[in-house]
């Protein structure tokens, strides 16, 4: 059987995927063991050094609260380390506690499958008809991107479009006009990489605009520290709208462990919960992350999380500052915990992350697919377990090293006037 120049480029994307990251794990920079017994959140040990953690995604210092710890304990306690049935059949009490609290939070019905990935599994081949077009942004979540293959195996027309391009978008729904009963949107409500965001408020108006556009976020990055008791960027942005699917991650900014999908109405929870594949055929959220998640959204349903949040914002407007000033090559200057370098090379990145731990910082290095060729740099995030101090510290290390490393500004923020 010959081979298809689409197998060849597959097999090409694997090769250079698999390269890059092999070039991480060589220089001991990916692939990294923490030899701490009891992490705190600020500092890690690796390589027998400790360092100050810039690649955690726990926004807002939840992940080792006590009180999520006891949660967890408590649910350990009282089920063991899994109830081993699928939620179909029988589940433990705690998701209805937690389906409670995460309905309060985001004052929209809920279900909960047991990570990101596998509620995307579930919704999108549910949601998405046979005969409906589904446009992809080209930087959304590869969690998402996954999903789509299951829709293209059964040859619903998948389109990608460019990142945050919503002229594009529109055209594309003038020129389909009502030729699919339905048009799916799917993009991040936060990026992941960039820390960039998704125009919440235009793809509104383009869903008041064409009455057969439905959109699907992945919120992961941006629920639980944005957003009133943390319901996340999208809404934080816009209310909620009939034609929207928000799916969202508890194992980030909220510290616990499971994912949510907040839906537009009670039909479609039943719909997703009776007939989504991994809600019916995959394993539940383990006790002790629902234990945990328990305890977090009591949190975010408190007055205490507005004191958090309002603390990381602070921290969030410190950082970007400091990249304006230091003229630093940043992706994007959204006030996210999010921030991305570029270097512009793979030896570049590899690099800076190397310098950056020498100076006594963990960041994430980027190389492809995680981003673009060419765009390879640093990601580095912040959380509520960095004081002012670590962030300036950062900052200044960052501006001793980048400024002979990059290899073009092509894509960042222009920051001369900024």
């Amino acid at each position: 059987m010959p081979v298809t120049a689409r197998a060849r480029a597959h097999q090409r994307f694997l090769t250079i995927a698999g390269r890059n990251i092999d070039r991480f794990c060589e220089e001991k920079l990916a692939r990294i063991s923490v030899e701490d017994q009891s992490p705190t959140g600020e500092w890690i040990s690796m390589e027998g050094r400790k360092v100050l953690n810039f690649g955690s995604c726990a926004y807002l210092g939840l992940n080792v609260d006590p009180r999520l710890k006891e949660g967890a304990i408590e649910a350990i306690e009282r089920f063991g380390p899994v109830y081993s049935s699928s939620t179909v059949y029988t589940s433990v009490d705690l998701y209805g506690a937690l389906e409670e609290r995460l309905t309060a939070i985001f004052d929209a019905p809920v279900a909960i499958p047991a990570t990101t990935t596998l509620g995307h599994l579930s919704a999108l081949p549910v949601l998405v008809g046979l005969d409906d077009l589904v446009i992809v942004d080209l930087q959304a979540h590869a969690s998402v991107q996954m999903a789509t293959q299951v829709l293209r195996a059964e040859d619903v027309a998948v389109e990608l479009i460019r990142h945050n391009d919503i002229n594009a978008l529109a055209a594309r729904l003038e020129e389909v006009g009502d030729r699919y009963e339905r048009v799916w949107y799917l993009a991040d409500g936060l990026y992941s990489m960039y820390g960039d965001a998704a125009p919440v408020l235009e793809i509104r108006a383009l869903l008041d605009t064409y009455p057969n556009l439905w959109v699907y976020y992945d919120d992961a990055h941006g629920v639980g520290w944005c957003g009133r008791n943390g319901r996340g960027w999208v809404l934080n942005e816009t209310d909620h709208h009939e034609r929207v699917v928000i799916s969202a991650s508890l194992a980030k900014s909220f510290g616990a462990g499971g994912a949510v999908l907040v839906l537009p109405d009670a039909a479609t929870k039943r719909r997703l919960e009776h007939t989504g594949g991994t809600f019916i055929f995959s394993g539940p959220v383990h006790p002790a992350e629902l234990g945990a998640a328990v305890a977090s959204a009591d949190i975010h349903l408190s007055a205490e999380h507005a004191e958090r949040q309002a603390r990381l914002n602070d921290q969030i407007a410190l950082v970007q500052r400091g990249l304006v000033e230091r003229q630093l090559p940043t992706m994007s200057l959204e006030k996210t915990p999010i921030w991305f370098l570029k270097i512009g090379s793979l030896d570049g990145a590899v690099e800076l992350t190397r310098r950056m731990l020498d100076d006594g910082f963990y960041v994430n290095p980027a190389p492809f697919p995680a981003v673009p060729v060419g765009y390879e740099g640093v990601r580095f995030t912040q959380t509520l377990y960095h004081s002012d101090h670590d962030l300036e510290d950062l900052l200044d290390a960052f501006a001793r090293h980048v400024p002979d490393l990059v290899d073009d500004n092509q894509g960042v923020v222009d920051l001369r006037n900024a």
